[in-house]
């Protein structure tokens, strides 16, 4: 990852392992069902609630440590899915960040990057 240090390309592998790790000793394997989608959505919105009140509140370490949450849920979302269909995702996102330019894009009102009009 550009500008990050190198260890945190490996850390973030590292993440991901432990999170297939987690979900084996917990039994979660073979396809999901929809209903476990939707279950993790809460889960999602309650680590999202507190990087939000550790931002608004908390040393930064403490906002490194929520975010990281936040990245382990949806990592594990991500996981439960059909592998190659989340490759695929994967993939897509990737191609499709990676093509934006402030020439296409801009910073709106809100912080997020998004298409230029016209």
């Amino acid at each position: 990852m550009d500008g990050q240090p190198p260890e945190i390309d490996d850390m973030i592998r590292d993440l991901g392992a432990s999170v297939q790790r987690f979900h084996e000793r917990f039994g979660l394997a073979g396809p999901p069902t929809q209903r476990e989608l939707l279950s993790r959505i809460p889960i999602q919105e309650e680590e999202v609630r507190e990087l939000r009140q550790a931002i608004l509140g908390e040393p930064p370490e403490r906002v490194a440590a929520e975010a990281v949450d936040v990245l382990y849920v949806a990592i594990g979302t991500v996981l439960r899915l059909n592998p190659e269909l989340a490759a695929q995702a994967i993939g897509e996102v990737i191609r499709k960040n990676d093509a934006k330019t402030w020439e296409t894009h801009h910073i709106n009102a809100v912080g997020k990057v998004a298409r230029r009009v016209g």
